[in-house]
């Protein structure tokens, strides 16, 4: 599943921490605005007020499985462990106004550790 997934990063020259990144999978694309923390000791991204837009998220579209495939196929591209997202708060779709719960995706060890 990694190599069906095309990560383009790009730095936001406008707020500091503000990265967006591009993703193209076989369903269509995905943009994802963050402001990025990176805890380099213990190899943990974590992603403040995310957004994310593009492929739809129902029967036909995109998952939690198909997240979750996205997520460690970063983690493996980027090489880091742990990714921690805390969405930002809603403006549409399931309840707008909250905050969603933060997620956490973690990479499988690699066979040769």
């Amino acid at each position: 599943m990694k190599d069906d997934v095309i990560l383009s990063v790009t730095i936001d020259e406008s707020e500091d921490p503000v990265v967006i990144v591009s993703i193209e999978i076989p369903e269509g694309y995905l943009e994802v605005m963050a402001e990025i923390e990176i805890d380099y000791e213990s190899r943990v991204i974590i992603a403040r007020g995310l957004h994310l837009h593009g492929v739809d998220f129902d029967a036909n579209g995109l998952g939690s499985i198909r997240l979750r495939q996205i997520a460690r196929a970063m983690l493996e591209d980027l090489d880091y462990d742990e990714c921690r997202i805390e969405g930002a708060i809603r403006t549409t779709g399931a309840n707008p106004g909250r905050r969603p719960k933060p997620v956490r995706f973690t990479r499988k060890p690699s066979p040769s550790s």
